[in-house]
């Protein structure tokens, strides 16, 4: 049991507080509402109920922010503000099934679909070309939408980006060693499956893995933790989450990291050095297969740079941002 909850925070920005019960008699999306943010507002996207946060003015150079696994738009409370305060319009979207969107498990949830959700979402928002910044997992996201729609995009932002991760930098003391394949091979309509997952995530093991996300334990901010778990008080969590495991092994999800090489446009990459989650060798990997690349670390800090050197962070993102290209 120890080992598949180590599983299911592959490439986590952080783990949330222990899940509450599902409650199956709450209307889904009339739980996700009750949540929201008073600036947060849900849209219809490829079937899905897709909810994200806009800031910043209407006629400024769209930012889009993509989270990782189990993450939200809650994990750039403090990019977005910073953000928004220079001019940029900035978009974050949970994308499904992670925070407040959808967690139908008849959805497909693979790395292609994500790419094509991103791209929903900016016809939606009516926006043609983006900045499009990828935390975690949310990295190969925008590594896979750059590849597929190269015409839309200015520049990338990797922020520990799990792009090409393989058996070797999951393996020594990471814990996330196995990847999701025994997720995959669970039925995410399984009642079985599902109590499975719902013990886990109310087991004590969330601090510890909270923990194993930041350089400084000391960085974890309890009422932040409280708002990255709110996900889990959404009846279906457990379904979504499986039928996740389930996509992350499909051929839709699978990506070659040699076509990055054809990305000639200005990519950033950002990396706690203390990153024990997706380590900095995962970084020196992707950044030399970018023939136009800015590279920056963070000593003592660990997968989520946003937290722990926020302020570095926000100003090596706008000068980025500002610079010449976009």
């Amino acid at each position: 049991m120890r080992k598949l909850l180590f599983i299911l925070i592959l490439i986590v920005g952080v783990f949330p507080a222990a899940a509450q019960e599902a409650t199956p008699e709450v209307d889904p999306r009339a739980a996700a509402a009750e949540l929201a943010d008073a600036n947060g507002t849900f849209v219809e996207l490829n079937g899905a109920n897709v909810y994200y946060l806009q800031e910043g003015p209407e006629d400024g150079l769209p930012v889009i922010l993509l989270h990782g696994f189990l993450g939200s738009t809650v994990d750039w409370a403090t990019v977005i503000p910073a953000l928004a305060e220079a001019d940029y319009r900035v978009v974050a979207f949970d994308r499904p099934p992670f925070g407040l969107s959808d967690k139908n498990p008849d959805l497909n949830l693979s790395l292609k679909a994500m790419s094509e959700l991103t791209a929903a979402l900016m016809d939606e928002l009516g926006i043609e070309t983006a900045a499009l910044v990828g935390h975690s997992a949310g990295g190969a996201v925008v590594a896979d939408f750059a590849v597929r729609y190269p015409e839309r995009v200015e520049k990338l932002v990797f922020v520990a980006g799990a792009v090409g991760m393989t058996a070797e930098d999951l393996g020594g003391d990471n814990p996330a060693a196995g990847g999701m394949g025994m997720l995959a091979g669970l039925d995410p309509k399984s009642e079985r499956a599902q109590n499975l997952i719902r013990a886990f995530f109310n087991s004590g093991f969330a601090e510890q893995l909270s923990e194993m996300a930041y350089f400084n334990p000391d960085n974890i901010d309890p009422e932040q933790l409280e708002l990255r778990s709110r996900g889990l008080l959404i009846p279906g969590w457990e379904a979504g989450l499986l039928a996740f495991g389930r996509d992350a092994a499909s051929p839709e999800s699978a990506f070659d990291t040699e076509t990055l090489k054809e990305v000639n446009i200005p990519v950033l990459l950002m990396w706690g050095e203390e990153d024990r989650i997706v380590p900095v060798s995962v970084g020196e990997r992707l950044r030399d297969l970018f023939p136009n690349n800015t590279w920056i670390t963070y000593p003592e800090v660990g997968h989520i740079p946003m937290d722990e050197a926020t302020d570095n962070v926000n100003t090596d993102l706008l000068e980025f941002l500002d610079s010449v290209g976009m």
